[in-house]
């Protein structure tokens, strides 16, 4: 599917196609910037100041999932529990992430319900013994909803080192910081699961880190996952989302976000704080700030970006939060 931008002719990318054909699109848009709207929506989930307040959310991991967790990510630079977010909450998060959908909006604008983020705090029983305790949830996410009918694959092969220019693992090799990812339905191989290398199986680790090859595909690893499983890995790590195919049960629902230890200085200026307040209009801020930082890639309208603009610039470090090339709807 093509679009014009800036009087060009673009290909419209998979993360840009919930916005596709919508008739008076700024209309549809400015809605997002209303709490009501978004409780309309999803009436059965909440939109409070303080989604942290109250009894800590907390979901139990077997024993042994712990342990090698602790393990493996030290030694593969990767761990993959089994379902620990509860059926509960993974079904209330996929159902509300449906609805978005079918409303056309992006799946992003999950992180706008309380309920998110509850499940993040939720799953300290298995970082704690690797990232320590009071780790720190960042507000760099995203979002998915991969099938043949919405985003076609997920992100093509990569390492989530943007913080090259600081040490990131420790002398054992324990990460201080990760990206955790967590589906809200099952992964698997037909709609669109992770697939990463070992490090130990990577050829390009440490000294070639812009370098994506294989030694052999054997060393490939699938990760199909149940929904409330939690997958992570450190900063080196190739990996990717494969494409989703027809023949798949549902869609592949999750979300990834950066997780860091607590006694290192913060890796970005956009921290989620457990024991503080996250009102709405925050929320709203950090999911324009990651759309804007992935605009050169998936070339959102120009709509979308104006709103995320304004919706930014309610924080007050917003400059830093942004990429240059954010502020032309074309670049």
């Amino acid at each position: 599917m093509n679009v014009r931008i800036g009087g060009r002719e673009l290909t419209l990318s998979a993360e840009a196609r919930y916005f596709a054909g919508v008739p008076d699109l700024r209309s549809h848009l400015a809605q997002i910037e209303s709490p009501d709207f978004w409780r309309r929506i999803n009436p059965s989930l909440a939109i409070t100041d303080t989604p942290f307040a109250g009894r800590p959310t907390t979901y139990e991991f077997s024993s042994r999932d712990v342990e090698r967790a602790r393990l493996q990510i030290r030694e593969d630079g990767y761990l993959h529990s089994g379902p620990g977010v509860s059926a509960v909450d993974c079904q209330a998060l996929s159902t509300a992430m449906q609805r978005i959908v079918e409303a056309r909006y992006h799946p992003m604008f999950l992180a706008v319900y309380d309920e998110y983020w509850r499940v993040l705090q939720g799953i300290a029983p298995l970082l704690t013994p690797i990232l320590g305790k009071h780790y720190r949830i960042l507000g760099d996410f995203w979002i998915w909803c991969i099938s043949d009918q919405t985003a076609s694959a997920g992100w093509r092969p990569h390492r989530d080192h943007q913080f090259r220019q600081r040490i990131t693992l420790r002398d054992d090799r324990t990460p201080m910081i990760v990206t955790v990812w967590i589906p809200f339905t099952d992964a698997t191989p037909l709609n669109g699961c992770m697939y990463l290398l070992p490090l130990p199986r990577d050829p390009n680790f440490p000294e070639r880190p812009n370098a994506f090859d294989a030694g052999s595909l054997q060393d490939v690893r699938a990760l199909p996952a149940q929904a409330g499983s939690v997958l992570a890995w450190n900063q080196y790590v190739m990996h990717w989302g494969s494409a989703a195919s027809k023949w798949a049960d549902g869609p592949r629902m999750s979300t990834g976000i950066y997780v860091q230890a607590a006694d290192v200085p913060l890796f970005t200026d956009k921290p989620v704080d457990f024991d503080q307040a996250l009102p709405f209009e925050k929320r709203l801020a950090l999911i324009a700030s990651n759309m804007l930082l992935y605009q050169r890639e998936h070339r959102f309208p120009a709509e979308l970006v104006e709103i995320a603009l304004r919706a930014v610039k309610a924080l007050p470090n917003w400059e830093r939060m942004v990429p240059d090339s954010a502020f032309r709807a074309d670049a």
